[in-house]
C-alpha cells in the first residue's frame, strides 16, 4: 500500500512542531524536558517491542488469527530503532535526569555508594546501548524473516520464525525488566521494587495492543483491511487488552499493597509522594483510565467486538499510559503540584509524529497481507 503524500508530510509537519518545542524547552527548562524526552523516548520504544512481542506469542503459541493484520505489529516494532535511537541519545541528559550520576551525591551517600557499581555512567550507556542492539535485531530477524515468505512461500521460514520468537521472548523479559529500573526506577534511586519491572511491562504490552487495534480500524475504515479483517479479530485483540488490563491492575495493587503493609519508610516514601498534594489525583487518573474504564466498557463480548467502542477504549489507554509514565517519573522532578503544559506536549508531539511515519513507512514496504503464509487460510475464516 502507498500512503498520500499530504499524510505523510502531514506527519513530518507533526514532527517538526514537537521537535521545535523540544528546542526551546532544552534551553529555557533543560531538566523539565529531559525529563519529557524520558518519558516520549520510553513511549515510543515500549510500542515498537510491544508489537514484536505480539508477533512472537502468534508465532510461539501457532496462533494464527494474527497473520491477516500481521503486517500492522511488523510495521509498529520499526519504532524499536527510532525509540532506541532517542534512549541513546537521552545519555546526553544523564546529569539532569539521574542523581546517582553527580560523583558528590554518591560521595555524601551511603547508599548511592553501594549502588555505584551499577549506577555509574560508563556501564549505564553500555548497558544502553546493548538492550537497543539487541532488540533492534531480534525484532529485525522476525520482520525479515516473515517478509521473505512473500517471497519464497517456505514453510520453513515460519518454523525459523517460531524459534526466533522463542529467543525474542526471552531476550525480551530479561533485557526489558532491567531496562525499566535502569531508566525509570533509578529516578530515585532510594528507592525500589522487585516486581517494576513486570508492572512496566503490563502497561508497555496493553498499549502496544491498543495501538495495533487503532492502526488496524483506522486502515479498514479506510477500506485498506476491509476484505480480510473480521469482528473476530478485533474480538481478540480487544480481549487481550481487556486481560492485559486487568493484570496490569493486578500488579499495581500488588505492589502497593506489599509496600503498605510492610510499613518501610524508604519504601513507602515512593507512594506518599504520588498520594500529597495534586499528585493524588494523578493516582486516581492512573487507576481510571488504566484499568475502570477499560474494564467496565470492554466486559460485554459485543463491545470488544464493536470498533467505535474498542477504538474509544484504545485511545482512552494510550492517553492513560502517557498518565502512568507522568505519574512514574514526574514526582522526582516536582515535589509539590504536578504542572503540565507546552514542555510537556512537545515530546510526545513529537513522538507521534514519528511513530505514525515510521510505522506508515514500513507498511508500504512489503505486502499488506502475508499472502503466502501456511496460516493465512485460518485466519481469513477465522472465528472466536
Amino acid at each position: 500500500m502507498e500512503f498520500p503524500q499530504r499524510t505523510l508530510r502531514a506527519f513530518v509537519l507533526l514532527s517538526a512542531a514537537g521537535a521545535a518545542i523540544v528546542v526551546a524547552g532544552l534551553l529555557l527548562e533543560p531538566q523539565r524536558m529531559w525529563a519529557n524526552l524520558l518519558l516520549a523516548g520510553y513511549y515510543v520504544v515500549g510500542i515498537g517491542l510491544a508489537a514484536g512481542l505480539l508477533i512472537a506469542l502468534t508465532y510461539i503459541s501457532n496462533a494464527g488469527w494474527l497473520t491477516a493484520i500481521r503486517r500492522v505489529p511488523e510495521a509498529m516494532a520499526s519504532n524499536v530503532y527510532v525509540g532506541g535511537l532517542w534512549m541513546i541519545l537521552l545519555l546526553l541528559g544523564v546529569h539532569s535526569l539521574y542523581e546517582w550520576s553527580h560523583a558528590e551525591a554518591v560521595a555524601s551517600d551511603t547508599l548511592l555508594q553501594k549502588k555505584e557499581f551499577w549506577l555509574n555512567i560508563p556501564f549505564f550507556s553500555a548497558r544502553t546501548a546493548f538492550y537497543v542492539v539487541l532488540w533492534s535485531f531480534c525484532t529485525f530477524l522476525l520482520v525479515r524473516t516473515s517478509r521473505n515468505q512473500d517471497i519464497s512461500g517456505d514453510v520453513e521460514l515460519t518454523l525459523r520464525n517460531r524459534r526466533n520468537a522463542a529467543i525474542f521472548t526471552v531476550v525480551f523479559t530479561l533485557t526489558f525488566w532491567i531496562a525499566s529500573m535502569d531508566w525509570i526506577m533509578s529516578l530515585e534511586p532510594h528507592w525500589y521494587s522487585t516486581i517494576f519491572g513486570i508492572y512496566n511491562f503490563s502497561g508497555m504490552f496493553m498499549t502496544g495492543v491498543a495501538a495495533v487495534a487503532i492502526a488496524v480500524i483506522l486502515l479498514r475504515r479506510r477500506g485498506y483491511l476491509k476484505e480480510f479483517v473480521r469482528d473476530d479479530h478485533l474480538h481478540d485483540l480487544g480481549k487481550l487488552i481487556f486481560a492485559f488490563s486487568t493484570f496490569w491492575m493486578y500488579i499495581w495493587f500488588s505492589q502497593y499493597l506489599l509496600i503498605w503493609y510492610a510499613n518501610i519508610p524508604e519504601e513507602t516514601v515512593y507512594f506518599i509522594k504520588r498520594e500529597s498534594a495534586g499528585w493524588g489525583t494523578f493516582t486516581i487518573l492512573v487507576l481510571l483510565f488504566n484499568w475502570v474504564i477499560p474494564f467496565i466498557v470492554l466486559m460485554p463480548r459485543g463491545a470488544k467486538r464493536n470498533e467505535g467502542i474498542l477504538l474509544r477504549v484504545s485511545i482512552v489507554i494510550l492517553v492513560g499510559h502517557w498518565i502512568d509514565l507522568f505519574w512514574m517519573i514526574f514526582p522526582a522532578f516536582m515535589p509539590g503540584n504536578p504542572q503540565f503544559n507546552i514542555w510537556e506536549i512537545g515530546p510526545m508531539v513529537l513522538a507521534a509524529g514519528l511513530v505514525c511515519y515510521v510505522t506508515s513507512r514500513s507498511l508500504s514496504k512489503a505486502s499488506f497481507i502475508p499472502t503466502r503464509d501456511p496460516m493465512l487460510v485460518e485466519s481469513l475464516g477465522y472465528h472466536s
